[in-house]
């Protein structure tokens, strides 16, 4: 299979005809892109580092990997209807990553299938800011509509509920962060809906929604909620009739364009049970013109944060305490900020390097007295620095 999947790739990239017609008049276009990376990821790794309740860091650093390689397939019915498919390949596995049918015709569109939610942005560096990773990097199976008019865009979506799972901030998989996952077959599957608004005003956009469903029984109420947060307020044998499933998250997102230089800033505020989030990033990137290089480079600097709201709540047995307190042994329980820095560099139209450096501060909620109680390093905060250095080939 993989030797059968080089030789595809290799024909694909060697090739000047990248379509497809078939006698029927149906025309395939193909396109798809490869990344090798370099990660080195500056924490301790290896048993001499491993402290109580945690591991210093679970990637080994530094190594090489080629992180993914992505097959796409884009077929043209007619003018108005086309049809996308994307295959994902690593080291593991390949699988359908992405496919939608998609109906434009003029200023409306139409989409069904699977695919990120309708506010995901196009990534400009290979990490993600934290509440893209936690809200919109997930695929879901959705029915999405669209319309342009003069000033403004609307747009909805009813898809199935993404499930909650977990993902990693940037490259080392260490301390994983609840984030919306993939939507995948489950028992007790829920419908989201979502609503969505944008405008220009200039150089100036705006995009706002809102998205409210149910929680997963028992995915996610139950399997993560419950199970994974020591300070939840309900009782692990609580019915579903009897739980607390409010689901909802909501965002803004802008951004200005001046002097070939782009402010870009989102907000994202979500429930999910008890459970409140909230998070955002702020970035500003710009083309830089230099005069030893062919190409123009990008220039990047994004800072970010997501924090899980602490609470003083009553229970059922009318006990108040405090709920969603980071503990050091949970790592999806931390609040966390990152700054990144990076340089995207084109060396042709089908080629990028990518060099992008992560400061990553995760709050683990460790006290000097239970570091002294266990006769261990107080450990209040997570040196998790990481170093990245991508080659991107596209066609």
């Amino acid at each position: 299979m993989k030797a059968f999947l080089i030789i595809l790739f290799t024909h694909i990239l060697l090739s000047q005809n990248q379509s497809i017609n078939i006698p029927s008049g149906v025309k395939i276009d193909i396109s798809g892109e490869v990344e090798m990376e370099f990660i080195d990821v500056e924490g301790k790794g290896g048993t001499a580092n491993r402290e109580a309740l945690r591991q210093e860091v679970y990637t080994r650093s530094p190594h090489t990997r080629i992180d993914k390689a992505v097959l796409d397939f884009k077929v043209y019915y007619t003018e108005n209807i086309t049809y996308r498919l994307s295959f994902n390949f690593n080291d593991n596995k390949g699988y359908a990553d992405k496919y939608y049918l998609k109906y434009n015709n003029g200023n409306t569109q139409i989409k069904i299938g699977k695919d990120r939610p309708a506010v995901a942005l196009k990534r400009i560096t290979e990490g993600y800011p934290l509440i893209g990773t936690a809200y919109w990097k997930g695929r879901e199976y959705q029915v999405d509509w669209q319309q342009t008019f003069d000033m403004f865009t609307l747009g909805s979506t009813i898809s199935l509920k993404r499930p909650l799972g977990y993902d990693d901030a940037a490259e080392d998989k260490s301390f994983r962060m609840l984030v919306y996952d993939d939507t995948d077959v489950i028992d007790g599957q829920t419908i989201e809906y979502g609503l969505r608004a944008s405008t220009s005003l200039g150089k100036l956009n705006f995009m706002g929604w809102y998205y409210t469903g149910k929680l997963i029984d028992d995915a996610d109420w139950k399997g993560r909620l419950h199970f994974d947060f020591d300070y939840y307020p309900e009782s692990n044998t609580v019915q579903s009739a009897d739980a607390n499933i409010d689901h909802y998250w909501l965002g803004g997102r802008a951004d200005y364009t001046i002097f070939n230089t782009n402010f870009r800033g989102e907000y994202i505020k979500s429930k999910d049970g008890f459970l409140l989030r909230n998070g955002f990033y702020s970035e500003v990137s710009r083309n830089l013109e230099l005069p030893f290089l062919d190409n123009s480079i990008r220039l990047l600097g994004r800072y970010g944060e997501l924090n899980n709201d602490e609470q003083m709540i009553e229970n059922q047995d009318g006990i108040i305490f405090d709920s969603f307190l980071p503990l050091l042994k949970d790592p999806h329980t931390w609040d966390r900020n990152m700054i990144t820095l990076a340089a995207i560099y084109n060396l042709t139209d089908y080629a990028k390097i990518k060099i992008e450096y992560y400061m990553i501060d995760e709050d683990t909620g460790d006290t000097q007295e239970a570091a002294d109680s266990g006769d261990r390093d107080y450990q209040p905060n997570i040196k998790d620095n990481q170093l990245l250095v991508q080659f991107e080939l596209s066609f």
